[in-house]
């Protein structure tokens, strides 16, 4: 007589087979030039350090709002929050930007797994969120992209993280990253408390467009020019005439000064359009992404804005406020700018604090679900 429990078993073979499966497992994530560990410099003693001053005289349910360019990976945010939200149980809302991760290819799934991961952490507002669309976009008053700054802003940091350069689009162009920066402003004018301004732009030839340029060029010059003392400050960190510079030829060193200042001059008169604020370039850090650059070719530009509200002397006569000195704005500038830090120098010669740098990326990648053991090896490469 057979035995009736084999009997089933037998039919459990036949049906389902001996095959074990097992859970699919997801492919290796590939490490990016921007986990290099002078990208966490940037977010240790620039990012982080300057909104700490902002966060200091406010309370914990202050929240902190951000609005970015982050990658599918949020590393930004997921350092952030650590940082400066989980010690104080200060809530964090922020709006992102990323037109990499469309639907439909793997990109959208990491921002997904990442965005759902950030969203879960303490005291983050349900509300954040990342859209898939060109930052471009806000400039369109009637864009999804526009609705969603206006419903989540103003906003305490913006970070605009480019791979390219700031001036890459030509003017007289709605689409530009100019009208989108300049609607941004408009908004922050609501801003009445201190407020952050992160740009990484890259800086050399070819990173311009040639409007664009000379539109910037053209407030260097007027500087150059009009203000006492600025022609001359120029040409003592400068290897060429500060009137007759020319971007086309000059050293690229000397083109790092110059567009360094020019953009910073440019960005202070996009925000006294809108409403008077005080401007200070705040860090200026820069590092080498071509390797056949004579100098650094990627700067990090932070600027800090404090809205100046001023009432009129005799209420019943309301006159404009006063201008801000523009050549006091270009002269601090320039002084700020001759103080760039080189984050590769100061990670070749403080290697203690380049592999804290190491370990704290490692970490944050591993939060990220990536594999770090090989992360120093990729580093070695």
């Amino acid at each position: 007589m057979s035995d009736p429990s084999g009997g089933q078993e037998d039919l459990a073979s036949e049906i389902f087979s001996d095959v074990e499966y097992s859970p699919t497992q997801p492919e290796l994530k590939e490490f990016k030039p921007w986990h290099k560990p002078r990208k966490q410099f940037v977010r240790r003693k620039q990012l982080s350090k300057l909104l700490r001053r902002i966060y200091r005289q406010r309370e914990p349910s202050a929240p902190l709002r951000y609005l970015g360019l982050p990658g599918t990976d949020l590393i930004d945010l997921r350092y952030l929050h650590e940082e400066l939200c989980r010690a104080d149980n200060r809530p964090l809302r922020f709006l992102g930007f990323n037109t990499e991760a469309q639907p439909g290819n793997p990109a959208h799934i990491e921002l997904s797994v990442s965005l759902d991961e950030v969203r879960r952490l303490p005291d983050v507002d349900p509300l954040s969120e990342v859209i898939h669309t060109d930052f471009r976009q806000i400039g369109n008053e009637e864009s999804i992209a526009w609705s969603r700054v206006q419903k989540l802003g103003p906003f305490d940091v913006i970070n605009i993280d480019l791979c390219d350069g700031l001036a890459s689009d030509p003017p007289q162009n709605d689409a530009s990253i100019y009208h989108a920066l300049s609607r941004v402003m408009a908004l922050q004018a609501r801003n009445h408390t201190p407020w952050l301004l992160f740009i990484a732009t890259r800086i050399g030839r070819g990173e311009f467009d040639a409007d664009a340029e000379e539109t910037l060029i053209r407030r260097f010059r007027k500087n150059v020019s009009e203000c006492e003392g600025f022609a001359d400050a120029c040409n003592r960190i400068l290897q060429s005439d500060a009137s007759s510079i020319d971007p086309a030829t000059c050293s690229p060193t000397d083109l790092l000064h110059l567009m360094t200042v020019a953009i910073g001059k440019w960005l202070s008169a996009m925000m006294q359009v809108q409403g008077t604020s005080r401007l200070e370039l705040a860090s200026v850090h820069g590092y080498q992404v071509n390797p056949d650059s004579p100098c650094e070719d990627l700067v990090s530009l932070a600027l800090r804005f404090q809205p100046v509200i001023k009432a009129s002397p005799d209420p019943l006569s309301p006159a404009p406020p006063d201008p801000l000195d523009e050549c006091e704005i270009a002269k601090s500038i320039l002084r700020r700018s001759t103080n760039r830090i080189n984050v590769d120098e100061v990670l070749y010669d403080d290697r203690k604090l380049h592999d804290e740098l190491i370990g704290e990326t490692q970490e944050l990648l591993a939060k990220a679900r990536y594999d770090v053991t090989g992360y120093r090896s990729w580093l070695q490469r």
